[in-house]
């Protein structure tokens, strides 16, 4: 701790913390992804493009704690006058944070739109689907023109990670603007997605423990919109070029964060079967996760021989209490030792 005249900073690094929050949620969803496929693949035998999404989205997220972890270990997350000793070494934390910034943003779109695409899998109104269509393409519009002009502010990229290379770059202000635009309607979407399984739920003949509990489940990506309101504070962080190593750091970790929780509460409806199997004393009323609004009648039979049914886009039982639930795949019926095929009636949508 020496102080030779009050001007200089103290040695602290925000270093440790960067990576620590990036593995851990880098590793929480990746555990949830896995679960997630296992009942897809494994128990149901179904592979839909949210699943496909959600492992594309835990990939970037990966790359990016893989990408900040190396910038910590050169610089990121100390003082600016602390790793300008090194040049080379500030030069490569420039760069790796450029592209950790793409990364974030690639994921964190991934993961909601892994969970849109959901949606859409279950959602019978046309207005929903016109909702769900429209956050789809407007968020991956938006946030893949951000992870590109990360790279595109300068005529040539290579004097955003080092000054020393001459070119003509953008006003620092217009891509903060910009990037202050996105995680704002960023953290709307979330909001967008995290109410709209209410929307779906409340209006059910079910249960109010039942309908509360189907909507807290499909509403956890709230948690992503409350981190990303806490990334868009950061994001004047772009601008700060006296100390952007030190400035930097909470930016990123409260991306990974928001990116984290997406991903997470993207998977966390397709665990119900999972958690069925494990706790088997769960009435058969509770298992349901996902509900429908009524349908105009239109018949299709169902062979639920095995707990698999020939379509995707879900199951309904209707109980002796005249409550009408239904999830996206049937769950094999516990303590069961003998083949027996089960018809159901369901009627849906065929949709336009």
């Amino acid at each position: 701790m020496s102080s030779s005249g009050g001007a200089s900073l103290p040695p602290e690094s925000q270093a440790p913390t960067v990576k620590g929050v990036m593995w851990t949620m880098s590793m929480v969803p990746l555990v949830f992804v896995f679960l997630r496929l296992y009942v897809r693949v494994y128990m149901r035998r179904v592979f839909g493009w949210d699943d496909g999404i959600a492992i594309a989205a835990i990939g970037c997220l990966i790359g990016y704690a893989a990408v900040s972890h190396v910038a910590a270990n050169l610089g990121l997350g100390q003082h600016l006058e602390i790793v300008q000793k090194n040049p080379d070494n500030l030069i490569q934390v420039a760069l790796l944070c450029n592209i950790g910034e793409s990364l974030a943003i690639i994921a964190c779109t991934l993961g909601k739109t892994s969970f849109a695409v959901t949606l859409l899998r279950i959602v019978v109104r046309r207005w929903m689907v016109i909702l769900l269509w429209f956050v789809i393409v407007t968020m991956n519009i938006v946030n893949i023109l951000a992870a590109l002009f990360v790279f595109l502010q300068c005529k040539d990229p290579r004097h955003l990670w080092n000054p020393m290379i001459p070119s003509e770059c953008w006003p620092s202000h217009i891509f903060t603007h910009f990037s202050l635009f996105v995680g704002a309607y960023s953290g709307a979407q979330d909001f967008v997605l995290a109410l709209l399984p209410w929307t779906i739920v409340w209006n059910l003949q079910m249960k109010k423990k039942e309908k509360l509990g189907v909507a807290v489940a499909m509403s956890l990506g709230i948690f992503a919109g409350a981190a990303s309101i806490v990334k868009t504070i950061h994001l004047v962080a772009l601008s700060a070029k006296s100390d952007f190593t030190w400035e930097l750091a909470p930016l990123l970790i409260w991306a990974a964060v928001e990116d984290g929780l997406a991903i997470t509460a993207a998977s966390i409806p397709a665990l119900k079967p999972l958690l069925t199997r494990m706790f088997p004393s769960t009435s058969a009323d509770s298992y349901n996760m996902i509900a429908y609004p009524k349908q105009p009648p239109s018949r299709k039979i169902f062979d639920n021989s095995q707990g698999e049914t020939q379509t995707d886009i879900g199951h309904t039982s209707v109980h002796d209490t005249g409550s009408q639930t239904a999830i996206l795949e049937p769950i094999v019926p516990k303590g069961e030792n003998i083949n027996m095929i089960t018809e159901v009636s369901v009627t849906y949508n065929h949709g336009s």
